[in-house]
């Protein structure tokens, strides 16, 4: 025999969602279209194929709109709209369908975003490639996508990068002794995850403005 739920009690939560209480102790999230359309007030009994039917749908809409809400706030990946909705307790299926509807329409792709972070955050970041890998990853980002968008990096201008930031470093210590001027601007590139051949020729710069500098008695 199947069971039946009674609705015991609606209480409005915040913009179109409900929380519905079942046979007193049960409680779901519901929104408002589908406490319309199931007509759902105190009283009214489910069968558990009419129930389980409609807390999955109503499961898979709030995904999607959900899913559409955290990518209008900022660029995100499958992984993490993904989490969002796990820690938000969604329903497998209800995640799995609002990720295929998100990918079919173009709102979330990795490889475009993977992309657009070596694009247009890294250099005005002036990240190292390294660093960039780093900050994709944390994204959820996969292997493939990362490889990919990293082909794109110009070493060039990570070298420029890595010059500036030297340079910035050094005007930072101004009292220092030369041998702790050149440590500290190494360790600092190191730490930013500049490659040593990148952190070598700039060091190799860094020791000629310094020794011009000390010629010069700056």
């Amino acid at each position: 025999m199947e069971n039946t739920y009674v609705v015991t009690g609606v209480k409005k939560i915040r913009g179109t969602v409900y929380s519905v209480f079942f046979n007193g102790d049960i409680k779901v999230r519901l929104s408002d279209e589908t406490i319309v359309y199931y007509k759902v007030k105190e009283g009214r009994v489910f069968e558990e194929e009419e129930y389980e039917d409609m807390i999955s749908k109503d499961h898979i809409k709030r995904a999607k709109t959900r899913g559409l809400d955290l990518l209008s706030r900022s660029s995100k990946s499958k992984s993490q709209i993904k989490s969002t909705l796990k820690r938000e307790e969604f329903q497998e299926k209800a995640i799995e369908e609002a990720i295929r509807f998100l990918e079919d329409y173009q709102f979330v792709n990795d490889a475009t975003l993977a992309g657009r972070i070596v694009e247009s955050k890294a250099p005005a970041k002036k990240w190292s490639k390294n660093q960039t890998i780093a900050k994709i990853k944390e994204k959820g980002i996969s292997k493939d996508d990362i490889e990919n968008a990293i082909k794109n990096m110009d070493t060039e201008t990570e070298l420029e990068n890595a010059l500036d930031i030297a340079k910035k470093k050094l005007r930072t210590l101004k009292n220092k002794s030369k041998e702790e001027k050149i440590q500290k601007i190494r360790q600092s590139l190191a730490y930013r995850g500049f490659d040593y051949d990148i952190v070598s020729k700039v060091m190799d710069e860094i020791k000629r403005e310094i020794e011009n500098c000390e010629v010069a008695g700056l």
